[in-house]
């Protein structure tokens, strides 16, 4: 009987492990599938060593970057526009836009309106002192801790969509503040050429003495991303980020020393760099590689990068300062519209004219790094959410990649591809020379086009 007992235990348990490994494998198979629909298939490994080496070299000063991260500290809230400031206001109170809180509960109107009186308006420029940012801070059109969502039942919406934010505050950053909320929980700064709430535990006021100071020290920028940085006293200070540079006062062979507000640190000389760096292809690769395959975060939702943010944060560290959205991203330097060719003629383009490391691609509402050719495709980094498949659907990245402009390719309508919507291109550093070949270029497809 015990022969015959287990014989039938072991028939019992291989059909056991049968129906398991068959509903393993089913699983597998069915989150591929449902992988497949939402998911974007990457056209290229996210490896760095296929793209080109960087011909470019250049070396900038500090003095150019430094007169915009210091202009808050040279500016004011004189004859400034309320309606220009608080322009988000009126977006969340009008009634024909909904706006979500992460639990996909609409936002009632009378919770904006709460909120917009605690935002104390008629203080504008009440305050007017100079201030700087102590921890890693959100900038917000809106002074509340909660995401305002769109409609969060669309691919395309919810989080990490907070439309509150505007920006990412790095440590060290220095701001003037305007006035704080009737809670006195938030101040309304402006920084550099931006205005918004931010937190007021992340703020510490700065006499006339120590904002000269502060102007004439040197500066380092992190060669790695979300290291932590630690006090004088072994205590967490900190979290870098790409794209920031941090004031020090002295270095030895192993540290530098600095010290933000009343917390002195140190980082390690292998951890950050004398900004500015120079720019070559060893420096600017080692700073594509520590921010390639970060999640998006659209305005800086969990101190992550949108598309302009990441473009902003790549060139900063070789000290170039770049606007902080993608449409002023591309018309700060010399810009020319290619809307008009068709997709062939603007791959032609790209190949003839475009600068590796050193050419903007603009689209509404949506920037990308130009990185060369690969494969015969013209390649590009950047931070996007998803590929538009209708209204309503995307095929998701949601985080920073490579790839060529016709991903998505045969899944996605032709007129969605980045390359069908791209409408003008910006070169960071181009000669006259060059300016006046890529306009006659242009010319001749613009009089074929009429």
């Amino acid at each position: 009987m015990r022969y015959i007992f287990l014989i039938f235990a072991l028939i019992f348990t291989a059909c056991s492990l049968k129906t398991n490994t068959n509903e393993v494998l089913n699983q597998t198979n069915f989150e591929m599938n449902s992988r497949s629909k939402h998911y974007a298939k990457l056209d290229f490994e996210q490896n760095l060593s296929l793209l080109p080496v960087s011909k470019e070299f250049f070396q900038n000063d500090d003095k150019t970057y430094k007169k915009y991260f210091f202009s808050a500290w040279h500016g004011d809230f004189k004859n400034l526009n309320s309606k220009n400031l608080f322009w988000s206001f009126e977006a969340y109170l009008n009634k024909n836009n909904k706006y979500y809180f992460f639990n996909k509960q609409i936002i009632p109107k009378s919770w904006f309106e709460k909120n917009i009186i605690n935002a104390n308006i008629s203080a504008l420029g009440s305050i007017n002192k100079k201030a700087l940012v102590i921890k890693n801070a959100l900038l917000k059109n809106f002074p509340t801790q909660e995401s305002i969502l769109k409609n969060p039942f669309k691919e395309g919406e919810g989080i990490p969509f907070d439309y509150a934010i505007d920006n990412i505050l790095n440590i060290g950053s220095p701001v003037l503040i305007s006035h704080l909320t009737k809670d006195k929980r938030y101040a309304f700064v402006r920084f550099e050429n931006s205005f918004g709430f931010i937190q007021t535990d992340a703020l510490e006021i700065f006499s006339e003495h120590r904002t000269k100071i502060y102007e004439n020290l040197n500066f380092i920028t992190p060669l790695f991303e979300k290291m932590p940085v630690f006090d004088e006293k072994g205590r967490y200070f900190f979290e870098t980020r790409i794209g920031a540079i941090y004031p020090y006062y002295k270095s030895d062979e192993k540290y530098y020393y600095g010290k933000i507000g009343e917390n002195k640190y140190k980082i390690a000389k292998d951890k950050a760099a004398n900004f500015p760096l120079e720019f070559n292809d060893l420096h600017l690769k080692h700073q594509l590689s520590e921010i390639l395959n970060l999640p998006y975060g659209w305005g800086g939702y969990g101190f992550e990068r949108d598309c302009s943010l990441l473009t902003h944060d790549i060139f900063v560290p070789f000290g170039l300062y770049m606007p902080r959205n993608s449409l002023a991203q591309n018309n700060a330097f010399s810009h020319f519209d290619i809307s008009f060719l068709s997709n062939t003629q603007k791959k032609e383009f790209l190949k003839n004219f475009a600068k590796p490391y050193l050419s903007l691609l603009y689209l509404k509402g949506h920037i990308m790094l130009y990185v060369g050719n690969f494969k015969d495709k013209e390649l590009a980094i950047h931070s996007i959410w998803g590929l538009r498949k209708s209204e309503s659907k995307r095929l998701l990245i949601s985080r920073s990649v490579i790839t060529s402009l016709e991903i998505g390719k045969g899944e996605i309508a032709d007129e969605n591809l980045l390359l069908s919507k791209l409408k003008e291109i910006s070169f960071i550093r181009l000669e006259e020379s060059e300016k006046t070949r890529i306009k006659d270029y242009l010319s001749k497809f613009k009089k074929q086009n009429f």
